[in-house]
């Protein structure tokens, strides 16, 4: 297994753990005593995993040499103790993927202030999209300082990553917490009803969005790299004084 590998699993055991304490942290916060004596309330990544998601699950699709997917153990949450059970519900939710994207700047935050000091070396390439000069840290995975760059984009990106894909509204996933809040009570109860075959529809639309829509996220991912690149490329260029 080589050393990218390593990094993003240590990666994603951590952001998942901590996506699933700021849902535990949250909803302790707002009135539910549960996560908190379940001892959910913690950044141990192994209080969060769970047999089937985290393991069996994952393993499975690596065997068959499917589109890795997979999960932290979900937190139990009695949304009868929340003060304002609807609308705690979604603040809960919400919560992690926010813990998530709160990461990805933190990740990117210092992946720039590194570069911008120096500590990683820049390097000039020409930018494939738009022809225009872009400015890089090198990943040498033999020192510490390439480890650290190898740790802070895999962590500014796969956070990103997990924030998005935790956001589209299809139950269990906690985008659909929002719609569930915006719909009428009696709706809101289906609605919720379909987390018990949530993970079946969130199956079939990973792997139907893995099969059928890489050239169009590839394009996405593309288009929002430009600007990434020019900020970065202007930080570089402040830490060097020209």
């Amino acid at each position: 297994m080589d050393t990218e590998v390593i990094v993003a699993i240590g990666v994603l055991l951590f952001s998942v753990g901590f996506h699933e304490a700021a849902h535990a942290w949250s909803a302790d916060r707002l009135g539910d005593p549960g996560p908190r004596a379940a001892g959910r309330v913690t950044l141990n990544p192994l209080k969060h995993l769970d047999p089937f998601l985290s393991v069996i699950l994952p393993a499975m699709l690596i065997w068959m040499g499917l589109p890795v997917f997979g999960g932290g153990k979900p937190v139990a949450v009695n949304v009868g103790a929340l003060r304002s059970p609807r609308r705690d519900f979604m603040l809960v939710a919400l919560a992690g993927p926010g813990s998530n994207l709160l990461l990805a700047l933190l990740c990117a935050v210092g992946w720039a202030a590194l570069v911008w000091t120096g500590v990683l070396e820049s390097w000039s390439e020409v930018n494939p999209i738009n022809g225009r000069l872009m400015v890089e840290a090198p990943t040498f995975l033999q020192t510490p300082k390439g480890l650290a760059d190898l740790i802070l984009r895999q962590g500014a990106t796969l956070n990103t990553l997990l924030a998005g894909f935790n956001l589209i509204p299809i139950p269990p996933l906690d985008g659909s917490r929002v719609v569930g809040w915006l719909l009428p009570s009696r709706v809101a109860m289906f609605w919720y009803r379909l987390d018990k075959v949530g993970i079946v529809i969130v199956l079939i639309f990973f792997f139907g969005m893995t099969s059928t829509s890489q050239p169009l996220l590839r394009d996405v991912l593309r288009t929002l790299y430009v600007p990434i690149a020019d900020v970065a490329d202007g930080l570089a260029a402040l830490g060097t004084g020209a």
